[in-house]
């Protein structure tokens, strides 16, 4: 597998996690409950989880090209 793909993937991951990272300001936003507990969804972890996905990607291109 070539740099290239890899990097295709990163920055699909990169929109993904900005597309939950926004949904998750849009719809929860740091709302409190009456017991003054955040309310949030499943957009942030999956948020971190994408970002995290495409940093490792990232990495593993950068790696494909050097190690050439």
């Amino acid at each position: 597998m070539t740099p290239k793909p890899i990097l295709k993937m990163a920055l699909g991951f990169t929109v993904l996690a900005v597309v939950c990272g926004t949904l998750e300001v849009l719809f929860f936003g740091g709302r409190l409950d009456e017991n003054g507990v955040v309310q949030e969804s499943l957009f942030l972890p999956l948020s971190f989880i994408f970002a995290a996905m495409a940093i490792t990607a990232v990495v593993f291109a950068i790696l494909r090209v050097f190690l050439k």
